[in-house]
């Protein structure tokens, strides 16, 4: 499995990481990138996430795992065009995680917390 997932740092740079999940249960980390000074649009996603694809060989996964985000989900895709063996799966404990702070945002938690 092949997941991506992007976020800024303390100095406000975008660092995305290429995770790669085995069947045995290990994780590795492919690459980590600074892409600050890019546009995180679908194409350049979708272009990160195919080179490690071709480059390990798109036989040997069988899913990919990314955020909620629109480009993401748009970049997935494009993946999922080229490789439609390769199940596209949204990330549930993004998902969570974003659910959770706007809860926390509310008054009512503010009172609670």
């Amino acid at each position: 499995m092949l997941a991506c997932d992007g976020w800024c740092n303390p100095s406000n740079e975008s660092i995305w990481n290429f995770v790669i999940h085995t069947p045995n249960h290990h994780q590795y980390l492919w690459s980590l990138q600074n892409l600050s000074n890019e546009r995180h649009t679908q194409e350049l996603l979708a272009q990160e996430m195919n080179q490690i694809l071709e480059r390990i060989g798109p036989e040997n996964f069988s899913a990919s795992v990314t955020g909620v985000g629109v480009n993401v989900q748009a970049a997935h895709c494009i993946v999922s065009e080229n490789y439609p063996s390769i199940l596209n799966l949204r990330c549930i404990a993004h998902a969570i995680n974003l659910i959770s702070k706007d809860i926390c945002g509310t008054q009512f938690a503010s009172r609670i917390l």
